[in-house]
């Protein structure tokens, strides 16, 4: 019985996440360019990161290496 996350489950667990990273990247960045400048670049840095997180996790899903999935009988 394999266990599958959905698009939608990878496209919100990637797109949660990069909220996150571009707060962090913007208050980490502010300390070395005028804000509006660090928002800037922290949005384009985590729109590319955001993809290949989703591409990431679409690939490891389709791996069941490491995975212990028990039938109920």
């Amino acid at each position: 019985m394999p266990i599958n996350e959905t698009k939608i489950r990878s496209l919100l667990k990637a797109a949660s996440f990069r909220v996150i990273e571009i707060a962090l990247d913007s208050a980490i960045l502010s300390l070395f360019v005028e804000i509006p400048v660090a928002v800037g670049l922290a949005i384009g840095l985590e729109t590319i990161c955001f993809s290949v997180h989703y591409i990431f996790e679409r690939v490891w899903n389709r791996i069941s290496y490491g995975r212990n999935i028990k039938e109920e009988k």
